[in-house]
């Protein structure tokens, strides 16, 4: 058994939503995957009402609503997205659309939306753009600490910082990770060997599997993520954890 924790349709191959989103079943249906959280991205071609309709439609899919909290119509999104097309979390994109963590829209927005009791995947990975731009561990352990009853997912584990974000993580039982993209991105350097040793002194514990497709197939990846696991000599037990079990609880049991 395995969950996907991170993913997006394939909206460049398939033009119509329904299209995609049979593809992508199948596809995790192939790879032995038997629930994944697809997240809706605001530069994708259908509106979250399309996209909750279709994902509706498939019992072992959970959607994500990508929302721009500097954006005035944000609020109006989110609990649309919520209360009527049964989105199951909130995804924050402050490297794709430039903006601050500490800009106090963000916080009037987490504020806002707390009630519905719905994690908030944050990206949290450092390009060089970003860092330019002023990135820093603070900021998303600063939410995380006056927002102490919402659950934060900080996407693909902080990249190259990701021990520094496994620092923070441990002061913080509100956060989460999942290892989309870092974790194939960083395969060739010594930085693997970091995350490794984060998962290890987290304990396998809050750390969730994502492929992070369509950056490559979910097969791909998925192999591609075991070799090196099997390789650093993790057990099967410990790969479960964050292939399934982590995820499971977190995003399935209600």
């Amino acid at each position: 058994m395995k969950i996907d924790s991170h993913l997006h349709l394939n909206y460049k191959k398939y033009k119509k939503i329904d299209e995609s989103f049979s593809a992508l079943s199948i596809e995790l249906d192939n790879s032995g995957f038997e629930k994944a959280v697809v997240i809706h991205m605001l530069n994708e071609p259908w509106s979250i009402d399309e996209f909750g309709n279709e994902i509706n439609k498939y019992g072992n899919l959970i959607g994500v609503v990508n929302i721009d909290p500097t954006n005035t119509i944000a609020l109006k999104r989110a609990n649309n997205a919520i209360d009527n097309y049964n989105y199951r979390g909130i995804k924050l994109h402050p490297r794709l659309h430039q903006y601050d963590l500490e800009d106090q829209k963000v916080y009037e927005f987490i504020k806002s939306i707390s009630h519905h009791k719905v994690p908030i995947i944050i990206d949290a990975f450092p390009d060089g753009t970003y860092l330019m731009n002023g990135f820093s561990s603070l900021k998303y352990a600063k939410l995380a600490v006056n927002f102490p009853d919402v659950n934060f997912v900080w996407a693909h584990m902080g990249g190259f910082l990701s021990i520094e974000f496994m620092l923070l993580a441990k002061r913080l039982q509100n956060v989460f990770f999942d290892i989309s993209y870092s974790f194939l991105y960083f395969r060739e350097s010594s930085l693997i060997k970091d995350m490794i040793y984060c998962f290890k002194s987290m304990k396998f514990e809050r750390i969730f599997y994502g492929s992070d497709y369509p950056d490559r197939t979910i097969l791909e990846t998925f192999n591609m993520t075991e070799e090196i696991m099997n390789q650093h000599k993790l057990n099967k037990f410990e790969i479960k954890k964050i292939l399934y079990h982590n995820a499971q609880k977190f995003w399935f049991d209600e």
